[in-house]
């Protein structure tokens, strides 16, 4: 009978610590004194570019509006100090549209991931600054451009997905110093600040649990 019960005791604490972990790399879920819910506000002690001035708009198209999952600073891959901690995750139905956030030359195509598996469907554009704008998760054959392809803003880039074992459908969006003449992932690159300059006020860049929509492009 104990053997029994200690056997029963082991599968709901599995159980539960699986149900744990995911939330808590979906939100930062850590609660005030009151016990409401919390959201990373940025990284702190960042100086982030001027949010009206900023070069990046968000990648996705005018009129549209979706909301922030993890983002700086947040937890999980976005914690600080990580390659990612200034990645942002769009929350997004597999088979969204995504587009391009700033002007460049798509470098990199991976699509023959499948949703909830693996392999992670990326598109890596390299921008007008020469830095490079992934788009992670995208969905199984999702990437509607090809490596050489020059973009501008707004451009269609692909369809969003869950490829890359992500735990929800959802882009990951992050800007990085990635060198294309290495093969894409064989070193751990460096994620830098962004902020957006269509849509709402973002002087942290955007925050978790949030809602943006995409405004005109002036």
């Amino acid at each position: 009978m104990l053997k029994k019960t200690n056997h029963t005791l082991i599968i709901l604490s599995l159980f539960f610590t699986t149900l744990t972990c995911s939330e808590k790399d979906r939100f930062n879920n850590n609660t005030g004194g009151g016990g409401e819910q919390s959201f990373a506000n940025g990284c702190e002690g960042i100086e982030y570019p001027d949010w009206e001035l900023s070069p990046h708009k968000l990648p996705y198209p005018v009129g549209k509006s979706y909301k922030i999952g993890l983002s700086n600073c947040s937890g999980a891959e976005h914690s600080e100090g990580e390659p990612d901690q200034y990645a942002i995750d769009f929350i997004m139905d597999i088979g969204t549209l995504v587009t391009a956030s700033r002007k460049g030359i798509i470098v990199y195509v991976e699509e023959s991931g499948l949703d909830f598996e693996s392999r992670n469907n990326v598109v890596v554009l390299r921008d007008e600054d020469l830095y490079f704008l992934q788009y992670q998760h995208l969905t199984y054959n999702g990437a509607l451009v090809e490596e050489g392809q020059i973009v501008d803003i707004g451009d269609p880039i692909g369809y969003s997905g869950a490829s890359g074992n992500a735990r929800y459908p959802h882009l990951h969006f992050v800007g990085t110093d990635w060198d294309y003449t290495k093969p894409y992932g064989s070193y751990e690159y460096t994620s830098f600040p962004m902020t957006f300059s269509n849509t709402t006020p973002n002087p942290n860049s955007l925050i978790q649990n949030k809602t943006y929509e995409a405004l005109p492009i002036n």
